[in-house]
């Protein structure tokens, strides 16, 4: 063979085998490598807020949008270090079917102690399947906290009085992160001004107690309505015209806006107050109040409230002993189920009289008389035996009252028993009572439970929600002053 012949046969054999080589080394690379598919997105991929050191909830918002095949995402978001956590909502994690999305929102509060300069939220959805190789697709927020020019003081023009503007204590509070905290029983003053504004104020609500947002006060001129919603800004209620306000006296020409609600869920709600025109001036001013009403008549037993100073009394063995004419107070039928056992000593011949007595702990608004809400008690005279029942009373007789009443007379000398328990055996912290024993005189013929509570005994009335002046909301003449609230004022006592 020729020189030049095996020459390039060797040529062609060393490219050949070269060439599988490197195709080899290719299809191992990306056997050994694969390139997860990155199949949703965010919209927006970056977002700038502001706000100022010790504002609360302050929104953000974003869409997660699912391109690939049906997938649970888990969704973070990661404050500044030292900063509070972040609320996302509806909630940090999500399964979107293809071509779905899903927007959230981000409550977060900047610290008090935070300074000028600009900090990162990082907010993460993370696929959840594949956990050997997930994907994570992030999304920052700049939050920019600018630095505070002080404002130079403003030289007086003696010779013009400044036209008031548009500006009260709690402005600025025109969307749900600008919203102004409102406490309980703290009437608070604000204005409608100008044309179309909005108050918007929250509180923390807890679930199963009942709250009102009354507007008792309000300038001619103006119709507010007012709008109650969740923490994802959900309606929860809503009212225009609460006419109602004394049951016994309608009035179709009362304006005012009212709402009572028991809450569902544990959270932040807000309040939206508006003119249904669209109002406003200097002189629409209204005052508005969150009153903090009560769980209701039968929220969960307290272990601890339950325990009287009687207790433990629920079997005959362990009756407290009542000795002639004593007065034991403020006894309890609680928990559900209670019963309460007392023993005395009563002497053939003689004539008692056991009785129970809720009056004084009936509060002012009553029922059916002076009737304690939820108690019905039943009295059961047992024998010496603590077991042989002897008389039984449910309602005193010839009496306008649940409470009980037994009237005995022993032929034997001894120790006899007497429980008291509640009709369908219902109890809580507020059914309460008193009960007292009578040791008759010969010939007594009142001998029986009085009219009104014993004397020497207070009243217990249910306490009504406190009023107060309420806090002030001033117009100020320059919007670049800070207004001066109206200190706190002192709650008016209960007469």
């Amino acid at each position: 063979m020729k020189p030049s012949v095996r020459t390039r046969n060797i040529t062609v054999a060393l490219v050949s085998t070269l060439l599988m080589v490197l195709l080899a080394l290719q299809q191992f690379s990306v056997a050994a490598a694969p390139v997860a598919q990155v199949n949703f997105s965010w919209s927006p991929i970056a977002i700038t807020s502001s706000g100022q050191p010790g504002q609360n909830l302050i929104q953000v918002t974003a869409t997660l949008q699912n391109q690939g095949p049906a997938e649970t995402f888990n969704i973070s978001a990661i404050p500044p270090s030292g900063w509070p956590a972040i609320s996302i909502n509806p909630t940090a994690s999500v399964t979107l079917n293809t071509n779905a999305s899903q927007t959230f929102t981000f409550l977060y509060s900047i610290p008090t102690t935070a300074t000028a300069g600009t900090y990162l939220i990082n907010i993460n959805a993370v696929r959840a399947s594949a956990p050997t190789n997930p994907v994570t697709l992030p999304i920052t927020v700049n939050v920019i906290i600018p630095t505070n020019t002080p404002t130079p003081t403003p030289t007086a023009i003696p010779t013009t009085t400044p036209t008031p503007l548009c500006f009260d204590g709690f402005e600025p509070d025109n969307f749900p992160a600008q919203a102004r905290r409102i406490d309980v029983q703290i009437p608070q003053e604000h204005v409608i001004c100008p044309t179309g504004d909005e108050d918007w104020l929250y509180f923390g609500g807890v679930e199963g107690k009942v709250y009102t947002i009354d507007v008792p006060v309000m300038k001619p001129g103006i119709d507010l309505s007012l709008e109650l919603l969740d923490s994802n800004l959900n309606r929860v209620a809503f009212n225009d015209d609460f006419f109602n306000r004394d049951p016994a006296n309608p009035n179709p020409g009362d304006i005012r806006p009212r709402i009572t609600v028991r809450i569902p869920a544990d959270g932040i709600y807000y309040i939206r107050v508006r003119d249904n025109a669209g109002r406003g001036g200097t002189d629409y001013s209204y005052v508005i109040a969150l009153l903090d009403e009560s769980y209701g008549p039968t929220p969960a037993p307290v272990e601890s409230v339950c325990l009287d100073i009687f207790e433990p009394d629920g079997l005959p063995e362990q009756a407290r002993l009542i000795t002639s004419n004593e007065v034991q107070e403020n006894r309890r039928l609680c928990p559900t189920g209670d019963a309460d056992w007392v023993t005395f000593f009563a002497k053939a011949g003689k004539r008692y009289v056991i009785y129970t007595d809720t009056r004084r702990y009936s509060g002012a608004n009553t029922v059916n008389g002076n009737t304690l809400a939820g108690a019905d008690t039943v009295l059961v005279l047992a024998d010496r035996d603590g077991v042989s029942i002897l008389d039984i009373n449910d309602d005193m007789p010839g009496g306008n009252t649940l409470d009980s009443q037994i009237e005995f007379t022993p032929k034997v000398d001894g120790f006899y028993f007497a429980q008291v328990k509640n009709v369908g055996d219902i109890g809580n912290q507020f059914i309460r009572y008193d009960l007292v024993l009578l040791l008759c005189l010969p010939g007594q013929t009142d001998c029986r439970r009085p009219d009104a509570p014993l004397p020497g005994l207070p009243q217990n009335p249910a306490t009504p929600p406190a009023t107060s002046t309420p806090i002030k909301a001033p117009i100020v003449t320059d919007p670049t002053l800070t207004p001066t609230l109206t200190p706190t004022p002192t709650l008016t006592p209960t007469p």
